[in-house]
């Protein structure tokens, strides 16, 4: 994948806004123009990256059109639509902001709310996340299927969000620096911030009815849904305790061979085909060790990078006041 680039020469920003974009050519001149009204009002240098999942309108032309008059947008186009997650990864990636704030193209997300999500995470939050509590959706195809979500997500990853599939999110650049994302996993970001340590926060945010197109989510998406999370559990479970995770790999090794020994000890006196079966023995305790050994060098690995994530983020959840969850 090789998005095609088009990025102004303007000052390095402390702020970088991410909205991937497919098929939003109405919603963008209302999007752009309050963007640019609430981060001017803001005061810290901005930029504007929005990535072109390669719509079928003429959303490129709009966005190419609005970055001649205002240097702060930069326009990512891609030669196919691969997704509203390698969107977002393609923004984080472009973005030089040490603050990375993320919202939905489609004026659902309020650009207003945007400050104080930099201002909590300037306060010592890693990540801060928008919470919908008022939303302007459907209820049966949008918001049941969101509660329900959302309540899996909680139950099966611990990571205590009420709305973690709302887009409108704050990151500390350190953060998405060390939390690559694939298939539609960007709504599983808390989960992965929770597990590699992050702190992290909610912020009830405004949500608006959609005014232009129609939602491009399917209730067909809630299977992919169910697969990523299967995926993160594993990748969650893991980064918490290597060596528990790769213990629990080697476990049905000890019981066969557990199993074989027993069978073989008190089973009946027969010495033939004695060498296979302590044979077998030998081999399902040497898968078993093998599994406790990798579970030891991955907890080597994660306990170095773990010190490295300490000294990189020690130093700013200090300034973090009394209160922010985790």
């Amino acid at each position: 994948m090789n998005p095609a680039l088009v990025h102004p020469t303007t000052p390095v920003p402390s702020l970088s806004v991410v909205a991937p974009v497919y098929n939003e050519e109405e919603s963008l001149p209302f999007l752009i123009d309050e963007l640019l009204l609430a981060l001017r009002e803001h005061g810290e240098p901005f930029e504007l990256v929005f990535v072109n999942d390669h719509s079928t309108d003429r959303s490129l032309e709009v966005l190419l059109e609005h970055q001649r008059v205002h240097p702060e947008i930069v326009v990512v186009e891609f030669p196919r639509n691969f997704g509203q997650t390698p969107a977002m990864a393609a923004g984080f990636e472009v973005s030089r902001g040490d603050v990375v704030v993320t919202l939905d193209a489609d004026l659902q997300n309020d650009p207003a709310d945007i400050p104080r999500l930099v201002e909590r995470i300037r306060a010592g939050s890693d990540l801060v996340v928008g919470w919908r509590k008022q939303r302007e959706d459907g209820f049966v195809l949008r918001r049941l299927p969101s509660l329900m979500a959302n309540r899996l997500i909680a139950w099966t990853t611990g990571a205590r969000i009420h709305d973690t599939g709302c887009t409108l999110k704050a990151y500390r650049r350190e953060l998405v620096s060390n939390l690559p994302i694939y298939a539609e996993q960007h709504r599983f970001l808390p989960a992965l911030a929770v597990a590699s340590g992050a702190r992290i926060e909610e912020l009830v945010v405004h949500h608006r009815a959609r005014r232009f197109g129609h939602s491009k989510y399917g209730i067909g998406r809630a299977f992919r849904v169910f697969l990523d999370l299967f995926s993160i559990k594993m990748l969650a479970t893991f980064l918490r305790s290597p060596l528990g995770y790769f213990a629990l790999l080697s476990l049905p090794f000890v019981g066969l061979a557990l199993m074989v020994g027993l069978w073989k000890a008190v089973g009946p006196g027969e010495s033939s085909g004695a060498f296979t079966w302590w044979f077998a023995v030998a081999l399902f305790l040497q898968s078993a060790a093998y599994f406790l050994l990798l579970g030891l060098l991955a907890e080597l690995v994660i306990s170095m990078s773990g010190l490295h994530h300490r000294r990189s983020f020690d130093p700013l959840l200090a300034q973090q006041p009394k209160g922010g969850s985790r």
